[in-house]
């Protein structure tokens, strides 16, 4: 069997959509979520539902949508004249590198302060991948002692070099199209055919039920409840085992890529710097697919 992490995108971002990630999680479907700490009432939110599910919330950084924790004279390379971030990827402009770690490090402090012991790592529309942002993201994982999603081979090459642990591949095609049970299998069979050294595997997903706030700071709406009703599904796990694939808590599907493990969380300490891959870096800087 294959270890299969399933994790819930954007916890924090409403209260139906943290009530959404909490049934799936409850439900067996989802294995992890990953919060965000940046989206208006993210603090307080955070605070009364994730007792619910402790144990299996990561961070979700961001460098779109909502506002920086710290003051804008401090990011100013992060943010818009409005003092907003950006909402998508690409209208960000040329980061600091040194912003975004200082800013990265105010988000997980406000997890912390919610009462959560982030267990692994991504980022919000995966800006990880930013040739800026790459070297601040490994340095919190290494920091914080925590696994990151890596997004391709390259990447987990180089968070294997960078001393931090990952699991294998992410699959990010479960999203927008044929939400069932059966396409999230056939996902990861295609996954499995795609990268056929991978151990261990992740699926991106986006769970939710519709409130009225949902609309307005997310362009992905009625397929949440779609995405959460196919999680739901009483027959998804004997699904998966029929397919050769296991449901995986990250601490498990990420053990021996690197020190960092999500049954033990770290405080910033302070470090020698990270390294980075240049050549994955350089690979960054000419082409940012996906």
């Amino acid at each position: 069997m294959i270890p299969v992490v399933i994790n819930a995108d954007d916890f924090g971002l409403t209260e139906g959509v943290c009530a959404g990630i909490v049934k799936a999680i409850h439900a067996g479907g989802v294995t992890a979520t990953t919060a965000m700490a940046c989206v208006p009432g993210a603090g307080e939110r955070l605070g009364r539902w994730a007792p619910r599910i402790a144990g299996r919330i990561g961070a979700h950084l961001q460098l779109t949508t909502g506002r920086p924790i710290l003051p804008m004279e401090k990011v100013r390379s992060l943010v818009q004249d409005d003092g907003r971030f950006p909402p998508k990827r690409k209208q960000l402009g040329d980061l600091k590198t040194q912003e975004i770690l200082a800013e990265w490090r105010a988000q997980m402090e406000l997890l912390i302060q919610a009462g959560i012991e982030p267990t692994h790592l991504d980022s919000h529309h995966h800006v990880h991948r930013l040739p800026a942002a790459w070297p601040a993201f490994c340095e919190i994982a290494r920091q914080y002692g925590l696994p990151a999603r890596s997004l391709d081979g390259e990447m987990t090459r180089a968070f294997r070099e960078a001393g931090v642990a990952c699991v294998d591949c992410t699959l990010t095609g479960w999203y927008g199209n044929e939400l069932f049970s059966a396409s999230l299998v056939s996902v990861l069979r295609d996954g499995a055919r795609q990268h056929p050294g991978a151990a261990s595997c992740e699926v991106m997903c986006h769970p939710g039920y519709v409130d009225a706030d949902l609309p307005h700071v997310s362009g992905y709406v009625q397929e949440r409840e779609k995405e959460l009703a196919a999680l739901c599904q009483e027959t998804l796990k004997q699904e998966l085992e029929a397919a050769g694939f296991s449901l995986s808590p990250i601490s498990r599907a990420a053990h021996g890529t690197g020190p960092g493990d999500s049954t033990t969380n770290h405080r910033p300490a302070a470090t020698a710097g990270v390294r980075v891959s240049l050549n994955y870096r350089s690979s960054l800087q000419r082409v940012l697919h996906g």
